[in-house]
């Protein structure tokens, strides 16, 4: 049975404090007063609220109560309430529910009448960066993918918006000739790879590219990177360093890894970008395979995310014993195996860069 809005109504007045308070272990601060003076950088940072589980057993029983409620809503009462809160009315419904009582969660920790902006997020920048690479058709484990398409799109965190973007295509050495197949998805065409830079060029050009932007400067708060899953940076961009014999770049050995964030924020499954533009209620905008493109809706999915509250922060890098690493002492090996019809065998001694 649905809820009715004069008990949604009821259900908010009896939750709400009649004094916006923060409670510590040894007092209560009241930031209406707090927020006239100069004392709030002495409070305890709730940046990450909607990371940490609720304690008070007081307000674990509201929000269980609420959540409740939620629940029990039809979709046009879901809408109605998130309307009511000028949040999104996008997305499958239990999305939308999730969006209703990660609002309501920040409101009873937070109080305030828009508490997800009171939320202050880790980055002030995200680069996102999804790569194209070399590939084939009937490709076995020990084809040599190069970087063939090398993108990033840089979020303003603050703004919720996508402020800029590089694209650089990479000229491929081992295999220079791009098969059909990969010219089939990327939309990649071999003249556009031809008078292309090679890999060690671009990196040099993308570093710049972030030095001009103090991206890359010794604030780890600055920006923060970002990819669909773990494989751009795991696999991709490490095999390539290996093959160039340069060094694996620091600001690349942890990152955000939005499709995991996604699936723990919203509670669905680890799903690729169209499916997580689904869920959400939007359509992917540009071409798919297209590495700026798939740039520009990782992106947009990431502001999403930070719309409905979730603190984006580092949560994948690199590190040992797990199999989709690549380790880069194999590398030579493969390239001296390249004609090879049996697979190269997977590698467990898997290398870690010091920290």
């Amino acid at each position: 049975m649905a809820s009715s809005p004069s008990d949604i109504q009821n259900e908010n007045a009896s939750v709400m404090p009649k004094k916006n308070l923060k409670s510590t272990k040894d007092h209560a601060y009241d930031l209406d007063w707090i927020n006239q003076t100069n004392a709030r950088s002495f409070l305890p940072s709730d940046r990450h609220i909607l990371k940490k589980p609720i304690t008070d057993h007081g307000c674990q029983k509201r929000l269980s109560k609420y959540n409740g409620i939620v629940n029990r809503m039809t979709p046009a009462q879901v809408d109605e309430e998130l309307q009511k809160r000028q949040l999104s009315t996008n997305g499958e419904i239990e999305i939308r529910r999730l969006r209703l009582k990660h609002y309501y969660k920040a409101q009873v920790t937070l109080g305030g009448e828009n508490p997800l902006k009171m939320i202050e997020q880790h980055f002030e920048f995200i680069a996102v960066i999804d790569f194209e690479a070399t590939c084939n058709h009937n490709q076995g484990n020990s084809f040599p993918h190069e970087i063939i398409e090398f993108p990033i799109v840089l979020i303003d965190v603050r703004q919720q918006m996508i402020v800029d973007k590089f694209q650089s295509y990479c000229r491929p050495t081992i295999k220079p000739i791009l098969s059909d197949f990969c010219t089939e998805l990327t939309g990649i065409e071999q003249h556009q790879v031809d008078a292309a830079p090679t890999f060690p060029e671009v990196l040099r050009n993308v570093e710049n590219w972030l030095n001009e932007r103090q991206l890359l400067s010794s604030n780890k708060r600055k920006c923060g990177f970002a990819t669909d899953g773990p494989w751009d940076f795991a696999k991709f961009l490490r095999l390539q360093c290996g093959f160039n014999s340069i060094p694996y770049p620091r600001w690349a050995k942890k990152w955000i890894n939005v499709r995991k964030e996604f699936s723990n924020f919203y509670s669905v499954q680890r799903c690729g970008i169209g499916k997580m533009l689904q869920n959400l209620g939007l359509v992917f905008d540009g071409r798919h395979h297209s590495g700026l493109d798939d740039s520009i809706n990782i992106a947009r999915i990431a502001i999403e995310l930070i719309k409905d509250g979730c603190v984006l922060l580092l949560n994948d890098g690199i590190r040992a014993a797990d199999p989709k690493f690549i380790d880069l002492n194999s590398v030579s090996d493969e390239l001296h195996n390249l004609n090879d019809h049996e697979p190269t065998p997977g590698n467990e001694n898997l290398v870690v860069y010091d920290e």
